[in-house]
């Protein structure tokens, strides 16, 4: 039986995912932004590994366009982060069940 102080940990971060996730797109992985410098002005394109996402050009810092990715990532981030502690949290929960078990195992054959 695991504690029920992970189990809310638990929850709270899968809510926090769902909240992340409710709030706006989110880039898909091996997207991000890039300079593309034209003269003395710089300007950002979307960089990837995907064709559909491909050098898509953002325009100046402020657009639209680029706080509008520059959010998307921010959220895949964010989302990225919290996975990783639900799997160490998990794995926490899988560790305290497995010794709860070999608990009982040990009581019951004394």
């Amino acid at each position: 039986m695991s504690s029920p102080h992970l189990e809310a940990e638990r929850e709270r971060l899968l809510q926090l995912i769902q909240s992340i996730r409710n709030s706006g797109s989110v880039a898909p992985i091996n997207v991000w932004i890039s300079p593309a410098p034209k003269g003395e002005r710089l300007y950002y394109k979307l960089s990837s590994k995907n064709p559909q996402h491909k050098n898509q050009h953002l325009g100046k810092a402020g657009s639209e366009k680029y706080r509008d990715w520059r959010a998307r990532i921010q959220r895949r981030e964010a989302i990225a982060e919290l996975e990783q502690q639900l799997s160490m949290l998990q794995a926490l929960i899988d560790r305290q069940e497995t010794s709860a078990g070999i608990l009982d195992v040990t009581k019951n054959t004394n």
